[in-house]
C-alpha cells in the first residue's frame, strides 16, 4: 500500500516537472517569434505605406499636369496604422508610425525614387520612429478638411486642379471627407 501512494506521488511529480518544461520551452519560443512577427507587420505596413503615398504623389501630378478643373478621387484611402501629415501650402506628404522593430537602418536616409524615408531614434528606449515622405517645389497644396491633419483611418479624398497659381505653382486642393 505504501508502494502504491509512493508512485502516485512519482507520477504527480512527473506531471508537474512536464507541465513546467512545457510551459518554459512555449515561453521562449512566443519571446523569440513575438518582435519577429510585429517587425514582420511593420515591414509590411511600410510597404502598403509607399504605395498609397506613391499613388497620392502620382495622381496630384496627373491633376496638375492636366490643367484647372482635372480632378481625381483616392476611395478609399485607408490609413491603418501610423498617421499621414498633409503639409498645407506647400507640398509634403509625410507618414510617420512607431515601431519597435529596427526596419531598416536607423539615422539613414534612404530614398526610394520619390519616396524619402528614414528610421529615427525616439526618447523612448526600444522605440523608434518611421517616417515616409514626399516632397517637390513644383506645387502648392491648398487641404479642405473638417478633420486636422495628421489623418488615421478611412477617408475619400479627392484631387483637385483650382486654376490658381501662388508664385507660378499650381494650387492643388486636397478635400478630405
Amino acid at each position: 500500500m505504501v508502494q502504491k501512494k509512493r508512485k502516485s506521488g512519482e507520477i504527480w511529480v512527473s506531471a508537474v516537472l512536464f507541465i513546467s518544461l512545457g510551459i518554459v520551452v512555449i515561453s521562449l519560443i512566443l519571446a523569440a517569434t513575438i518582435p519577429m512577427v510585429n517587425r514582420i507587420s511593420d515591414k509590411n505596413t511600410i510597404i502598403r505605406t509607399k504605395e498609397i503615398i506613391l499613388t497620392l504623389d502620382d495622381t496630384i501630378k496627373k491633376v496638375a499636369n492636366e490643367g484647372p478643373g482635372s480632378q481625381r478621387q483616392l476611395d478609399p484611402l485607408i490609413i491603418e496604422k501610423g498617421k499621414l501629415h498633409i503639409e498645407n501650402g506647400t507640398y509634403l506628404l509625410a507618414w510617420t508610425m512607431d515601431t519597435s522593430g529596427e526596419v531598416m537602418e536607423k539615422d539613414i536616409e534612404i530614398i526610394e525614387g520619390n519616396i524619402h524615408q528614414i528610421l529615427n531614434s525616439t526618447f523612448v528606449e526600444e522605440v523608434n520612429e518611421a517616417r515616409l515622405w514626399v516632397t517637390s517645389d513644383k506645387f502648392n497644396i491648398s487641404l479642405n478638411s473638417k478633420f486636422t491633419s495628421p489623418f488615421n483611418g478611412r477617408y475619400v479624398l479627392t484631387v483637385r486642379h483650382t486654376g490658381k497659381f501662388l508664385e507660378e505653382k499650381p494650387i492643388i486642393e486636397i478635400k478630405i471627407t
